[in-house]
C-alpha cells in the first residue's frame, strides 16, 4: 500500500499540473480573444448597447404661393424619450406621461419595459408640455426640439401640395416631388449613459446640427385655389357627385394657377383619411372625355385641309347606321356646318367628319395634343391615360374615338390640349413650381415657360375658338357657362361611363365636364370642371359644369383684375364665311 501511494502521488501532481495548465490556457484564450481577435466587435457592440445615436430632423423649407403667400411652413415642437434603466417607478412614469401627452399608458409602459438606453415616449408635441413636465421631476425623460409640417390653409391645395410623415419625408404632391430640395440635412446627437448612469448627451462630440431646407414658390395662387374649391364644393354637393375635379392653368405659359379634388382632406390630419380622399384627381382620375374630345376631332381635320369651313354634313335626323352600329344625336339634326357641329354636339357630324380622316393621320394629331402621355406635369404618380395603337383599334374605332369613346383622359391632359387651341396651336408645358430659394434668398432654380409642340396652326387655332365661342351661346350646349362681358370659348361633355360589370355603357352614369377659356379673344385663363356621376335628371354638361364654370371663371379674373371689353361685341356672325376667312384654314406644314 505504501508503494502504491508513494508510486501514485507524482501521477496524482501531473494531472493536477495538467488540470491548470488547460485552464489557464483557455483564460489566455479567451483574453485573447475577448482583447485581441474580437476587440473591435466587441466594442462596438458595448457602444450601441451604452449609446444610440439619435437623427435630428431638420426644419423643411417653406412652400409659398406666387404672390408669397404660406402654403406649408415648419413649426417648432417638444418630443420626449426616454432612458429606461434611469426611471425607478416605470408604472408611475406612464401614468403621468400618458396624461401629459394624450398616449396610450400601455403603450408608453411597453416602451419604458424595453432594455434600451433610448426609447421615443412622445413625438411632436405643443413647446408648452415642457412647463408641466418640469413639475413632475420624472427621472429618465428628457425632450428635444423637432420641426413638424403645418399647413395653415388646412384643405386648401391639399391634394396638389400632398403631406409629410413623422419623419417630415414628403409623402405625396408637391411634398414629395421637391423632398430632396426643400427636406434639408437632419443633425444627430448620441444619447447614452457611462457605468454609473450619468451624462445623456456630449455636446462636443456627440451632437451635429441641423440644416433647414430649400423654399419652393409655387404657380399656385392662393386665392384663386380657395375660388375654386368654393365652387367645385358647391356643385359636388349641390348634384350629389361621387367626385369633382377642377385645373385652372394660364394658356400662354402652362403656369397652373389651381388644382382642385373633391372630397378633400386636410394634411395636418392625414392619418384619418382613406387613401381615396387623399388622391390628386385631376392628374390621377382617367375618365372617356365624351364630347369634348370633338375639338380634337375638329381640329385634326380642319388643319389637314381635308374638312373646310363651309362644309356641311348631313346628320341624319338623330339616327345614322354606321356598319352594325346605330349612332344617335340628343336632338334630330339634317345639315349642320362644321361649327354648327361643335355648336350642337353632334356626334353624327364628328362620326362624318372621321370618315374623312386616315386613322394613322388622326392617332399621331391625338399623341400631338398630348393624350396617351403624361403631361410632365412633375407631380408623382400621373396617368397616361389610355390610348391604344392603330394596330389594336376595331373598325368601330374611328367614330368612337370622333366623340371621345375608347380612350380615357386625365383633366389636366385635356385642359392642357385646350389651352394649345387658346395658345395659336402651341401646347405649352404645365409646370408647378417657378422657383427653389435658398434660405438666404438665392435662387437655385427658375422655371418658366416652354413650349412642347406646335399641335396646329395658328389659324386652325383661331378658327376653333370661334367655332369654341359659340358652344357659350342660346343656340350651343352651354349658355350657362357664358360669363357677363367676356367672350368665352368652350366646350361641353356628357360621357357616359363604362359598366365593366354589365360589358356596355352605362345609362344611369355619366361624367359630366366643361372646358373653355376666357377672355376668348385673349385667353387669360383655361380651366375645366369635371363632376363624376352626378345625380338627378338632368346631367349634361353644360347645366352641371358649366354654371361652375362661369362661376370660377368670373371671380377670377375680376380677382386679375381683367377688364371686360370696352364695347360689346357679336361672336360669330350668321354667316359662315364671315367667321374666318375661308383660305385661313387647311394645309398643315
Amino acid at each position: 500500500m505504501k508503494r502504491f501511494a508513494r508510486d501514485g502521488y507524482p501521477f496524482k501532481i501531473f494531472v493536477l499540473v495538467l488540470l491548470f495548465a488547460v485552464g489557464y490556457g483557455l483564460v489566455i484564450y479567451r483574453l485573447f480573444v475577448l482583447q485581441v481577435r474580437d476587440h473591435e466587435r466587441l466594442r462596438e457592440m458595448a457602444r450601441r448597447q451604452q449609446s444610440r445615436t439619435v437623427k435630428i430632423v431638420p426644419r423643411r423649407g417653406t412652400i409659398y404661393d406666387q404672390k408669397g403667400r404660406e402654403l406649408a411652413i415648419s413649426v417648432d415642437t417638444i418630443s420626449l424619450y426616454a432612458v429606461p434603466p434611469q426611471i425607478h417607478d416605470k408604472r408611475r412614469t406612464a401614468k403621468i406621461l400618458s396624461k401629459l401627452t394624450g398616449e396610450k399608458q400601455r403603450k408608453i409602459l411597453r416602451e419604458l419595459l424595453k432594455k434600451r438606453q433610448f426609447v421615443w415616449v412622445a413625438r411632436k408635441l405643443d413647446p408648452s408640455i415642457m412647463d408641466k413636465l418640469a413639475q413632475k421631476e420624472l427621472d429618465g425623460i428628457y425632450s428635444l426640439y423637432e420641426s413638424k409640417r403645418f399647413y395653415p390653409n388646412r384643405s386648401l391645395g391639399a391634394g396638389f401640395l400632398g403631406f409629410v410623415g413623422l419623419d417630415n419625408q414628403g409623402l405625396e404632391g408637391v411634398e414629395f416631388q421637391y423632398d430632396d430640395a426643400i427636406k434639408g440635412k437632419p443633425g444627430w446627437f448620441v444619447a447614452g449613459v457611462d457605468a454609473k448612469r450619468r451624462q445623456i448627451m456630449t455636446p462636443e462630440e456627440g451632437y451635429l446640427q441641423p440644416t433647414g431646407g430649400n423654399d419652393l414658390v409655387l404657380t399656385m395662387d392662393n386665392v384663386i385655389q380657395y375660388i375654386t374649391e368654393v365652387e367645385l364644393r358647391q356643385a359636388f354637393r349641390e348634384h350629389g357627385a361621387r367626385a369633382g375635379m377642377a385645373v385652372m392653368i394660364r394658356p400662354a405659359t402652362g403656369e397652373i394657377l389651381s388644382m382642385a379634388s373633391y372630397p378633400t382632406f386636410n394634411p395636418n390630419e392625414f392619418q384619418s383619411y382613406r387613401p381615396r380622399l387623399r388622391r390628386n384627381l385631376p392628374i390621377l382620375e382617367n375618365f372617356e372625355p365624351g364630347s369634348t374630345f370633338k375639338l380634337v376631332t375638329l381640329a385634326t381635320a380642319l388643319d389637314l385641309g381635308i374638312v373646310k369651313p363651309r362644309d356641311i354634313f348631313f346628320c341624319e335626323n338623330g339616327a345614322y347606321r354606321y356598319r352594325s352600329t346605330v349612332y344617335h344625336d340628343t336632338h334630330e339634326y339634317g345639315w349642320l356646318s362644321v361649327r354648327q357641329i361643335l355648336q350642337k354636339s353632334s356626334n353624327i357630324g364628328a362620326i362624318k367628319i372621321s370618315e374623312q380622316l386616315d386613322r394613322q393621320d388622326f392617332y399621331r394629331y391625338i399623341q400631338d395634343f398630348g393624350f396617351g402621355d403624361k403631361t410632365g406635369v412633375a407631380l408623382p404618380g400621373e396617368s397616361t391615360g389610355v390610348l391604344r395603337s392603330p394596330r389594336n383599334w376595331s373598325g368601330l374605332s374611328m367614330p368612337s374615338l370622333s366623340m371621345g369613346q375608347e380612350l380615357s383622359v386625365t383633366a389636366l391632359q385635356l385642359l392642357s390640349a385646350t389651352a394649345a387651341i387658346a395658345n395659336d396651336g402651341v401646347r405649352m408645358q404645365p409646370y408647378t413650381v417657378a422657383r427653389i430659394v435658398t434660405p438666404d434668398g438665392k435662387v437655385l432654380v427658375e422655371n418658366g415657360p416652354r413650349a412642347v409642340k406646335q399641335v396646329i396652326l395658328p389659324k386652325t387655332a383661331q378658327y376653333m375658338l370661334r367655332c369654341m365661342e359659340s358652344v357659350v351661346t342660346e343656340d350651343g350646349t352651354a349658355p350657362q357657362a357664358a360669363v357677363p362681358g367676356f367672350r368665352v370659348a368652350g366646350k361641353t361633355g356628357t360621357a357616359q361611363k363604362y359598366d365593366r360589370q354589365l360589358g356596355s355603357y352605362s345609362h344611369s352614369k355619366f361624367t359630366s365636364s366643361f372646358v373653355g377659356v376666357v377672355p376668348a379673344d385673349k385667353p387669360e385663363i383655361a380651366l375645366i370642371v369635371v363632376l363624376d356621376e352626378p345625380q338627378g335628371k338632368i346631367r349634361y354638361g353644360g347645366t352641371v359644369a358649366g354654371p361652375v364654370f362661369r362661376r370660377i371663371a368670373e371671380r377670377t379674373l375680376r380677382y386679375l383684375r381683367v377688364a371686360p371689353p370696352q364695347t360689346p361685341e357679336v361672336v360669330l356672325s350668321a354667316s359662315e364665311g364671315e367667321a374666318v376667312p375661308l383660305q385661313a384654314i387647311g394645309g398643315r406644314s
